[in-house]
């Protein structure tokens, strides 16, 4: 049977965090950088530090309670303490919080803590703006203010910001210089980027420095499993980009053989190995990705198109009918491009 490219269609890719279907636009090949599914490590930034009498030995939830001989605010610690703690309830209280926290700040305006703890509150609610907002005002207040870098890296990642990201994060390993979680995430950066290379290094610097166990990680929401994954899946996505994609494949299928029900590292195995022109392999993993999210209605398209790329147009012709239930204007792109 004769393999070609189908000369009016792209392939759809996977973003972070949701689907998103490519416009068809010309060109069988892959969208120039496949950086779709590359994943952010997370952990929730912690309270800000509270100060108290020599006396004192709980705090009122979740901040890092420091003893002094004599407190410097008293009634500053006792409101950021309060915003711990309604932030750090089983059930968080977050206006309450946000109150709190902007008293802090009005009350004492030069104090990193009540800004940074602010961001803390929005970056929990996936208030990324805001966040940003306040955890520049706290390093505006306190330049080697470090608790607030992490999670201000983060938010702009989140927003796209990825020039702002990079900027922060390399800024972050300044305080903590043999982070997985920062060396991950600047990969995830870069390859939003295009700056391949540097996506390269930073995962290979991740990998090294989560291990075979990744026990270098303080988990926070993710299983290690999962964050191991996550730095293959990068180092792959940053491969694809440089078109070595037979790196790009070994990268993927080591997120794989970490974490199998990886669905977004198996999409971008096949991506990767359309554009490699081995398309029967990038069939199964297609096939995969639908055993592992039966509605992804973009896996049904991707799958189709690599049958029209081998001339198997009722194999094509089958995806379509399936597709037509989840997403029917995808479909109709699709049976365009099958004719």
């Amino acid at each position: 049977m004769k393999h070609r490219l189908f000369p009016l269609v792209s392939l759809v890719f996977l973003t972070i965090g949701s689907v998103l279907a490519q416009d068809i636009s010309g060109g069988g090949s892959l969208v120039r950088d496949i950086t779709g599914g590359a994943a952010l490590i997370f952990r929730a930034p912690s309270n800000p530090s509270v100060h108290v009498s020599a006396g004192g030995a709980q705090g009122p939830g979740g901040g890092r309670i420091k003893r002094t001989p004599k407190s410097p605010a008293p009634k500053q610690d006792s409101i950021i303490a309060r915003a711990n703690a309604a932030r750090s309830a089983p059930k968080p209280r977050y206006e309450e919080a946000e109150e709190q926290y902007q008293l802090a700040a009005k009350i004492a305006p030069d104090d990193a803590r009540a800004f940074a703890g602010l961001g803390n509150v929005y970056v929990d609610q996936g208030k990324f703006a805001q966040a940003v907002d306040a955890y520049q005002q706290a390093i505006k207040v306190k330049p080697d203010y470090a608790g607030a870098y992490l999670p201000l890296a983060f938010s702009l990642a989140r927003l796209n910001r990825y020039p702002e990201a990079i900027d922060v994060y390399q800024q972050t390993l300044k305080y903590d210089a043999t982070s997985p979680e920062v060396y991950n995430n600047l990969s995830f950066a870069y390859n939003h980027s295009g700056r391949y290379q540097e996506a390269v290094d930073a995962s290979q610097q991740a990998i090294k420095f989560l291990g075979e166990t990744g026990e270098a990680f303080k988990l926070g929401f993710q299983e290690r499993n999962e964050i191991r994954s996550y730095a293959y899946k990068n180092l792959g996505n940053a491969y694809s980009g440089m078109k070595r994609y037979d790196d790009a494949a070994n990268a993927l299928k080591k997120a794989l053989e970490i974490e199998p029900k990886n669905a977004s590292a198996q999409f971008n195995l096949g991506l990767t190995l359309y554009t490699a022109g081995r398309y029967s392999e990038a069939i199964e993993s297609y096939k995969e990705v639908i055993k592992l999210r039966p509605q992804l209605a973009q896996a049904y398209y991707n799958l189709a198109l690599t049958y029209v790329a081998i001339n198997d147009r009722p194999s094509a012709l089958a995806q379509y009918e399936m597709l037509k239930a989840l997403d029917s204007e995808m479909a109709k792109q699709l049976y365009a491009a099958i004719k």
